[in-house]
Formats: C-alpha cells, structure tokens, sequence
C-alpha cells in the first residue's frame, strides 16, 4: 500500500509541475494509507522532481511527523481535511493562475457558468485570506469541508480532496479551466452565468445521469 501511494504522489506531483498548477516548491499534496497514518510532501521541494525521500509519515492521531523531516507547511490544512471528511484519501493544494487571478479580482466562482462546473465543481465558496504555513489557512476552510470537494482560497491557490488523487487532480483541472474561461470572458466586460433555473435543475441529474455523488454546493 505505502508504496503504491508513494508512486502516485510522485506521479501527481509531476502532473501538477507540468500543468503549471504550481511552479517551484510551491504546493502540497497528501494521501491516506491506512486509518491512522496520511503521507504528505516535505516542506520546500519541487513537486515536479519529487522521489520517495520527499515523502513524509504523519501520524492522524499525534498530527506530528513520524521521522526527522520537515513536512509541509501547510500540513494543518490536509489534517483539518481528513480529521472531517473520514471518506477522503487524498489532498491537493495548488497554485492556479486563473483561479488565484479570480479571487485577486474580486470574482466569485459561486455562480454557474457552464454545463461542466455546474455538475463537477458546484458553486466555489472563497475561503477568506488566511496567511500561508499558519493555523488561519485550516481555520478558513472549517466551514465549507463537509459541504464541498473544492475551495479556492483567497489570494493563495486552491484545494481539492477526494477518495483518490486522480479525482482530487481532476477536480482541480475542472476548477482552474472553468477559472480561466471566465476570466477571458471577463475582458469582453461581460460575464453571463447559465440562468439559474437551468443550473438547478442541471445541479438535481449529479448524482442519478452522471453518478456524481461527492459534494458539491448547490447554487441558491
């Protein structure tokens, strides 16, 4: 198990270098690999050129690290996420352009642009700013972690979570195309949503035509 986790953090990792989801040591990314332990990416790497090394324990019970590495900074988000959400084996913390662009311009993701973000992402909440590698970033996101699989934290990135890292990969590339058609929407000077009574009743075939049952946040 640990080590087929291990491989596809690696390989997770890679994707989100070459997607260009975050540059640098930027991000993190996390998976459970058994009740009580979660590997998480250690502190200050490229995730492009991760190797197994990179790779640290945590303990879900002692929240600490079960070696001598320094883990990611931001390791109280991904405890937060897994000490709510039980059913979440995997974490992702990027930095997309487009969606970091949006919430810098004051523009809600929490409106329902297209067929695809309506069904795959709902409406985005905006956690509020919270600084980077303190306690404030897993404290922004308490209250949307039960209710949805994708927050876009202001001025600081995105997270995704799910039952495997694929499916917290893909809802991040759902997020940050959606993010990117609107804001080259935007320089037209006009952004116009789907109309609401379509969204909802787009929203209600989720789960029984598309078998889409992780949550997601209904628009209003």
């Amino acid at each position: 198990m640990i080590q087929s986790a291990k491989k596809e953090l690696l390989r997770i990792g890679t994707l989100l270098y070459q997607r260009q989801y975050i540059v640098a040591s930027e991000g993190n990314l996390s998976c459970r690999i058994d009740s009580k332990n979660i590997l998480i990416t250690r502190s200050g790497v490229c995730k492009g050129e991760l190797t197994p090394d990179d790779l640290i324990k945590i303990s879900l019970e002692k929240r600490a690290s079960t070696g001598k590495q320094r883990p990611s900074t931001e390791m109280r988000m991904h405890l937060e996420v897994y000490r709510q959400r039980p059913e979440v084996n995997a974490v992702i913390h990027a930095h997309p352009p487009y969606a970091i662009s949006l919430s810098l311009a004051g523009i809600s993701l929490e409106k329902p642009y297209t067929p695809e973000s309506v069904l795959l992402l709902g409406a985005v909440p905006t956690a509020a700013y919270g600084r980077p590698s303190t306690s404030q970033v897993a404290e922004s996101i308490q209250e949307y972690l039960k209710r949805t699989d994708i927050i876009l934290l202001e001025r600081h990135g995105s997270l995704t979570v799910g039952k495997t890292l694929p499916e917290a990969f893909n809802k991040l590339e759902v997020l940050e195309n959606t993010a990117k058609i609107v804001w080259l929407a935007r320089q037209s000077g006009i952004i116009k949503p789907l109309p609401l009574k379509e969204a909802k009743e787009l929203f209600a075939l989720r789960r029984e035509v598309y078998g889409l049952e992780y949550p997601v946040i209904p628009f209003d």
